[in-house]
């Protein structure tokens, strides 16, 4: 919308005859010489709206990107583990619904979907609506963008995993009551495959943890960029993250005479994405001191959905006396290795039938 298109929105007058006249006779700076402070700030009011309905619109959909997000540098050969802790019910959700994609803004961290410091300065020394010198804005900018992020955020669904090769004491605690649960594991390339099968876009990245407060780079500037970033102190998560996009169900905006912006935004808490959790699995992971009667639960889940995959104990359950029967050097020292920590968490499945 230009000026004069909010000029003739404004005076409720839809005749293009009246914009053709307004071109043709009258610059801009001469229209708005003429307009009464009334007309002017409902000119104002309707660009924020206009620009706020647009931002809407853009993020329903996830753009397409130059620079996608990071993914986890691979330190050798080995593909990359991806984990999720779940607990049972979760588990069984996933194994008969899907991946679970929450709002953004359901998280207990109010960060999310955040932008830096840096990036709050530098937005309001760019501020586009700027544009009108001579006629400041009759709302607070502060508002303007509080309200452009609430809609992103509630735009903007995620699945939450921890890759790297070791288990996650604090994971366990975290997401595992008394042995009621599972950490599915995966690989990072199966992972992004299942997603490529799915009926939606998805975007794959870890997340990267920096200082949001106080610090001078800019950083989680755009809508995408924003979700894969996380303040420094939750950096021992190692999180990879995937980001879909939904639809509002609602949209409730108005913007006050006296420059107030109230907005009512009604959107879903989630979705499952569905996938097929035979492709999806590569291995299942027991919490630590699981007992049988919980063992025999994931056994029989697992063979009820017709998932083949291996279950292993917790690494945090080997004893420190595991080790290969005899001292072993050379190039068969690692396969030895993980050949007998492999016997030593195996579950066979036929016991706890």
């Amino acid at each position: 919308m230009d000026y004069l298109d909010a000029v003739v929105e404004a005076t409720g007058e839809h005749d293009s005859a009246l914009r053709e006249i307004l071109q043709e006779n009258h610059s801009e700076e001469e229209v708005r010489e003429y307009l009464s402070d009334a007309i002017r700030s409902k000119i104002r009011r309707d660009f924020v709206a206009s620009h706020l309905e647009q931002t809407v619109e853009n993020a329903a959909t996830l753009p397409e990107l130059d620079d996608p997000p990071e993914l986890p540098e691979r330190s050798d050969e080995e593909p990359i583990l991806v984990r999720k802790y779940l607990d049972l019910s979760k588990f069984v959700s996933l194994l008969q619904d899907g991946i679970w994609f929450s709002r953004l803004d359901n998280f207990d961290d109010d960060y999310e979907g955040r932008v830096s410091d840096k990036t709050v300065r530098h937005r309001f020394d760019q501020w586009e609506y700027l544009e009108f010198e001579d006629d400041p804005p009759p709302y607070d900018l502060r508002q303007m963008y509080a309200a452009e992020d609430e809609i992103l955020r509630k735009q903007s669904f995620v699945s939450c995993w921890r890759y790297g090769g070791e288990e996650s004491a604090v994971f366990w605690n975290a997401y595992i009551n008394d042995g009621n649960g599972v950490a599915v594991e995966t690989t990072l390339d199966t992972l992004s495959s299942a997603m490529e099968r799915t009926h939606r876009e998805v975007l794959t990245g870890k997340v990267n943890y920096r200082e949001y407060k106080g610090s001078d780079e800019r950083f989680a500037a755009n809508g995408v960029d924003r979700v894969f970033h996380k303040r420094i102190a939750f950096g021992d998560e190692k999180e990879l993250r995937l980001l879909a996009r939904q639809e509002l169900n609602n949209l409730d905006l108005e913007v006050s005479e006296t420059g107030d912006i109230d907005i009512e935004v009604d959107a879903d808490p989630g979705f499952n994405l569905k996938v097929n959790p035979g492709d999806l699995i590569e291995r299942i992971i027991l919490p630590p001191e699981i007992n049988d009667r919980q063992l025999t639960q994931v056994v029989q889940l697992m063979e009820y959905h017709d998932i083949t995959a291996e279950i292993w104990r917790s690494m945090l359950d080997v004893s420190p006396g595991t080790t290969a029967p005899i001292q072993v050097t050379g190039d068969d020292a690692g396969k030895i290795a993980r050949d007998d920590m492999k016997r030593a968490r195996l579950v066979d499945k036929s016991r706890y039938r």
